[in-house]
């Protein structure tokens, strides 16, 4: 990490060549601390001038009013003050304070414990991480994890920017309804929120992004989990089809419809109808002034009376539209995005088997069919501790963004210079569609024959063929820690 020294010392400091990485030159003089504004699209913006970078918090992206389709914001009065993050969208933990299972297992992991405000009708914001005086710079777009249920783009103990902006790269972390709140279904309402809103964040990313010093043209999204399975489903979306120039899929990459991703629309259709039967109503919009804690309840409740509704009724839905088809009709259609991808996984992840044989056949469909290249890694470093976690689902994060002095692990060099392999890599692949990263190994796609993934571990990066058999014999890595996606 000895390349960054420079970007330490505060005051006036010429910089030239600055942010030279992957090609990029920028010359600008260093400013200290402070506030930093901007004139966009939506109106005058205030963000925070930080040692390296701007950030901007808390943006609105869009307005939406409970299960109503999202409206891109275009305009905002005033100045808007992006200086302090923005509330998160309804979750459990809002109504309850008591965390439990895989919740409570990854707020731990944080060594500083942040308190998230909330709320159903502000949620809908996004970060902004920018190199100062940029022209043009790729920009990536992080969907969280939480299965569908929980999560946000706050913490950044997990997911900063602060890395890609020293590699000449916009970082922009967005927010999206969750759990009742992005399922709501009934003859008028057709559910997927989430991915709704995701589409409504890429949009105002791409009218917006040159006033923070990005390309609008070339957005590259990136996602985790229930993120992952997300950004699956955005490549077959077509109100999402031409807004991304690349994917990395984190934990959730291929085709999971072998496990429910996406649900029947029965599923949403059965549980609602369980909500409005309780509520003696016959459509949501009889519901739209109930208190969010009621409905999240009766939504928990409904959803918990039966295992298959448990298993998928926060999930995208299959309803035609925003999700039009199966893989195998979509297929036929020729109707999914071709654009490169990065697909990786965690050697205690939970599903390891599926998530390996999804990335595997996602790899072979693009190989069969002439599309663009499929590539794969493989984190096996065991995080340090004392535990039995392993490199568990989500461990990928912390080095993929280099924030791991924010988790109270016991980080030693080899993990921060895999977390300097993994940023160098994924720079690349941002930047030009190849994860390329100088003085390291080609990392070279899977094929249809070829199913070698890069691996990051006790080593320096090289190609590897995981180990099926011990991937087989832990077909669900249950609660290790994570339960579910």
């Amino acid at each position: 990490m000895g390349q960054f020294v420079l970007w330490l010392f505060a005051g006036e400091i010429s910089l030239a060549a600055c942010l030279q990485r992957g090609g990029l030159l920028m010359e600008h003089k260093r400013k200290p601390n402070g506030y930093v504004r901007l004139d966009t699209p939506c109106g005058k913006i205030k963000g925070l001038r930080k040692e390296d970078h701007l950030l901007f918090e808390g943006v609105p992206f869009a307005r939406a009013e409970r299960w109503e389709d999202p409206v891109v914001v275009d305009h905002w009065e005033g100045e808007l003050d992006a200086t302090k993050f923005g509330p998160l969208c309804s979750q459990h933990a809002q109504f309850y304070s008591e965390l439990q299972g895989f919740s409570k297992f990854y707020y731990n992991e944080n060594a500083e414990k942040r308190v998230c405000a909330y709320s159903e009708t502000e949620g809908l914001n996004l970060n902004i991480w920018a190199p100062e005086g940029g022209h043009d710079l790729p920009v990536a777009v992080f969907i969280h994890g939480g299965s569908f249920v929980s999560g946000g783009n706050s913490n950044i103990n997990i997911c900063g920017g602060a890395e890609y902006c020293r590699r000449g790269i916009i970082m922009v972390t967005v927010n999206y309804r969750l759990n009742a709140f992005a399922t709501g279904y009934d003859d008028t309402h057709k559910g997927n929120y989430a991915i709704k809103d995701q589409v409504a964040a890429l949009k105002w990313v791409r009218n917006n992004i040159a006033a923070f010093g990005g390309d609008p043209d070339h957005i590259v999204v990136m996602g985790e989990s229930a993120g992952a399975l997300s950004l699956q489903l955005l490549l077959y979306c077509p109100q999402a089809r031409g807004l991304m120039k690349g994917a990395v899929l984190m934990s959730g990459g291929g085709s999971f419809e072998r496990l429910g991703t996406p649900a029947r629309p029965e599923i949403s259709r059965t549980v609602w109808n369980m909500v409005m039967k309780k509520y003696g109503v016959t459509s949501l919009d009889q519901l739209k002034d109930l208190p969010a804690k009621e409905v999240y309840d009766a939504w928990m409740e409904a959803g918990m009376t039966d295992i298959n509704l448990a298993n998928h009724y926060a999930k995208p839905i299959l309803d035609g539209e925003w999700i039009p088809g199966t893989f195998a009709e979509l297929v036929a259609d020729d109707a999914i995005e071709d654009i490169p991808c990065i697909i990786g996984m965690s050697a205690q992840d939970m599903f390891p088997f599926y998530l390996y044989t999804c990335a595997v056949e996602w790899a072979a469909y693009h190989a069969k069919h002439g599309r663009k290249p499929v590539y794969g890694y493989y984190l096996d470093r065991r995080l340090p501790g004392g535990d039995d976690a392993g490199s568990y689902h989500g461990a990928d994060l912390w080095y993929a963004f280099g924030t791991l002095d924010g988790n109270w692990r016991p980080f030693e060099e080899t993990d921060y210079r895999i977390s300097e392999n993994m940023i160098d890599y994924l720079a690349g692949f941002i930047k030009t569609g190849v994860p390329a990263a100088e003085g390291l190994a080609e990392w070279k796609p899977m094929t249809d024959t070829a199913t070698q993934f890069l691996r990051f571990g006790e080593e320096l990066p090289e190609m590897y063929q995981p180990p099926v058999d011990a991937l087989v014999s832990d077909i669900r890595n249950t609660l290790k820690p994570f339960p579910g996606m």
